[in-house]
């Protein structure tokens, strides 16, 4: 019985032996799998910043190469602008030049206008104190009012020319048709009715159809017509202020270079 407790111990030691011993490796076996995991995890963690880094460093690159393409785009856009700066300056370069130039011209044309205006001034008021005796305030006006222009420095000789040539435009349209006024033969007359015939003739009607007349030109007078006269210096009155259809009149006309 001795001996068998005493193979049961020796057994028992070396199982306790074997189970200390597995329990060592496997200790040991865990704490290397340990830092196989530890080492694993930290691998992955350096992989994770390393890949942030790399994302920052390409969203840099990308917000880098945005910048540089508007740089460029920009660039681009400003080198076309001045380009058209530089078109404009010359074409403004060449149109001051042209500017000069006619400057200068019209300064040597407005030294040479000035004489030529002064005597179609004086024509227009010899004209008009020589043409038949109509509107003669309102015309005598006009020409007053051009001279006082004309001595204005204010006034430029481009618009003095231009009221210059409206005054002729109107005595022109004077000959183109029938023109009726009321006024006075004379400053001791009576007060008439004239029935202005383009340039050729003028007549007056008293207010009452008592008597009419016409100008005679070449005398530089009044004379009185025949009494079958008045209906058509009538009805040309009435012609002339619109109040009546235009229709055929008979009134005596002077022939050129001759007596009325």
């Amino acid at each position: 019985m001795r001996r068998l407790r005493s193979g049961r111990a020796a057994i028992l030691a070396g199982v306790l032996i074997i189970v200390g011993t597995g329990t060592a490796a496997a200790q040991d076996s865990a704490a290397q799998v340990d830092q196989a995991l530890d080492s694993t995890m930290q691998r992955q963690r350096d992989n994770i910043r390393s890949q942030t880094r790399i994302n920052q460093l390409d969203d840099a690159t990308r917000e880098a190469l945005q910048r540089y393409r508007a740089a460029l785009w920009q660039s681009q856009q400003l080198d076309a602008y001045a380009g058209q700066l530089d078109q404009l300056l010359g074409t403004q370069s060449e149109e001051m030049a042209s500017l000069r130039s006619q400057l200068d011209e019209l300064q040597v044309t407005e030294r040479e206008i000035l004489p030529l205006m002064l005597r179609m001034l004086d024509g227009l008021e010899q004209f008009v104190d020589e043409d038949l005796p109509f509107l003669q305030g309102e015309r005598q006006e006009r020409v007053d009012n051009l001279r006082r222009s004309f001595a204005d420095p204010a006034t430029s000789t481009a618009e003095n020319f231009s009221r210059l040539i409206d005054a002729y435009r109107v005595e022109y349209e004077y000959g183109r048709g029938l023109g009726a006024e009321r006024a006075a033969l004379d400053e001791d007359g009576a007060v008439v009715d004239i029935l202005r015939v383009g340039r050729v003739g003028l007549f007056y009607r008293q207010l009452d159809g008592a008597e009419v007349g016409a100008w005679d030109a070449q005398q530089q007078a009044w004379h009185v017509l025949p009494d079958r006269f008045e209906p058509d210096i009538r009805q040309g009155l009435r012609i002339a202020r619109e109040t009546a259809a235009a229709s055929m009149l008979v009134l005596p006309l002077a022939a050129p270079g001759a007596p009325q």
